[in-house]
């Protein structure tokens, strides 16, 4: 997967502004808008989704990868990434190295996708951005995608509320 754009994620107040007018002013600067959260994904108080993600099948590495978190009960975390990206070389070297996310990771399924090597996958789960992550829980639900650079406190932080959902 090569990219060649950047991503960026416009923030806004939905009862100040149409979501359609925002697309609309992102296509005419030439940018393609895709909407990541909406009606459609809101968080429920458990803290699941309810968007209709469907896991996708037919990748042994993902299908492999999901049946070991359903046997074990665990999450399951994809980190999509590339060698050449440098987001995703910090993230190694600052956010996988700190303690206590080395902890929280025994706690969850770790599939880590090189998207030049897997770009089908990739393209399934719509990733226009590296690094992506999606937290799937053991039931094949997407709980929360992060995308681009996280520092290891909230990396922390979205991996133990995927946690909470999944031990009730």
């Amino acid at each position: 997967m090569h990219l060649k754009r950047d991503e960026f994620e416009v923030t806004f107040d939905a009862s100040q502004i149409d979501e359609q007018k925002i697309i609309e002013t992102i296509d005419k600067t030439g940018f393609k808008a895709t909407l990541v959260a909406s009606k459609a994904n809101v968080k429920t108080p458990s803290g699941t989704s309810e968007n209709s993600f469907v896991l996708p099948q037919g990748f042994k590495i993902l299908d492999d990868a999901f049946a070991r978190a359903q046997k074990e009960n665990k999450p399951l975390l994809i980190d999509f990434y590339a060698e050449w990206c440098v987001s995703c070389q910090r993230m190694e070297k600052e956010t996988f190295a700190d303690t206590k996310v080395k902890e929280i990771l025994q706690k969850v399924v770790l599939l880590k996708v090189d998207t030049d090597k897997e770009p089908q996958l990739a393209e399934k789960f719509g990733v226009v951005g590296l690094p992506d992550f999606r937290l799937i829980t053991p039931e094949g639900k997407e709980f929360r995608r992060l995308r681009g650079f996280q520092t290891a406190e909230k990396f922390t932080k979205d991996l133990e509320e995927v946690l909470q959902v999944t031990r009730k």
